[in-house]
């Protein structure tokens, strides 16, 4: 009987957390390399999330019978794979579960910023006044899209932008020639991109290269007045560079579902067209499950000495 344990659950339900040949021990959200140590003692099998806490050399030294770390996410920046890999611990991730939904989220969040929707609901609500002064939005159709990041999620946001007559141009280190001719976007340079987008939707994974891509120098390459989302990971974003560059009018406005220092830092947008969710692109009816389903078949797999979705 293989041990896992199943951390951070929040979302899951519980009756469906269940293999043949698995014993599971499920366990809440956990931040401290102490809280995870002592919850996956003498487990071969890790689950989690990417939203909580972080497994580094510290955690898996303290852990020597774990062989398989699944983490119920896209992305796996949270996970020390260096250092996996050098104890031979295999790593995989959910790589996709609904991209779609991201992409839908992205444009949500494109539109209040550039239509002013939450700024006018707030003025109805909490000013209790009907109002468009000042309030004049930017409109879609005939604007340039930039997306930076053409995987699953930046091909679902191309098409939408391509449905809002939109023109798209992308940027992305690994380019995928078929997939611009048949959704009929152009492939340009980083620079190329941010000087010539209205608006630019951010979709990349986070690493050594992509870490504050969009910091000073970038924005200052920005096409003034343009409408900047970001979805893919708060550390892509140097949170004070974007401040300035929405307070100098470089930047209109700004949709963020993925902010620095999630939870344990506040960054005050007052005064500024930003629109902040918490983490809610992937969190919509259908991903809960997906993502579940995903995660048990990568868990299964290893069981039966397949591994699926391995990212190191």
């Amino acid at each position: 009987m293989i041990k896992a344990a199943f951390i951070d659950f929040v979302f899951e339900a519980k009756d469906k957390i269940h293999l043949e040949n698995c014993e599971f021990t499920i366990h809440p959200p956990l931040r401290t390399p102490e809280e995870i140590i002592a919850a996956a003692r003498g487990a071969e099998v890790l689950c989690m999330r990417d939203q909580f806490g972080k497994i580094n050399r510290e955690v898996l030294e303290q852990l020597p019978e774990l062989k398989y770390i699944v983490t119920r996410s896209a992305g796996y920046d949270h996970i020390d794979l260096d250092e996996a890999k050098r104890r031979n611990i295999a790593v995989s991730n959910v790589p996709d579960y609904g991209a779609h939904m991201i992409a839908e989220h992205a444009f949500g969040l494109l539109l209040a910023a550039a239509r002013n929707i939450v700024a006018g609901d707030r003025r109805y609500k909490q000013d209790r006044v009907f109002s468009d002064k000042g309030l004049q939005g930017r409109e879609l159709h005939g604007k340039t899209m930039g997306v930076l990041g053409t995987g699953r999620i930046g091909k679902h946001t191309i098409r939408i932008a391509k449905g809002f007559g939109m023109d798209v141009l992308a940027h992305d280190v690994h380019r995928d020639p078929e997939a611009a001719a048949a959704l009929g976007f152009q492939y340009a340079t980083l620079e190329r991109v941010l000087g010539s987008s209205d608006f630019i939707s951010v979709h990349v994974a986070l690493n050594d290269t992509t870490r504050h891509l969009i910091n000073a120098e970038s924005l200052s390459k920005v096409k003034r007045g343009a409408i900047l989302v970001n979805t893919s990971r708060g550390g892509v974003v140097e949170t004070q560079a974007l401040m300035d560059a929405l307070r100098s009018g470089q930047l209109y406005g700004a949709g963020l579902d993925v902010l620095e220092d999630e939870g344990n830092a506040y960054h005050d947008f007052a005064e500024l067209n930003v629109v902040v969710t918490p983490h809610l692109g992937w969190y919509s009816d259908g991903a809960v499950n997906r993502i579940l389903e995903i995660t048990l078949g990568n868990i299964g797999g290893y069981i039966r000495g397949e591994i699926s979705n391995r990212v190191a």
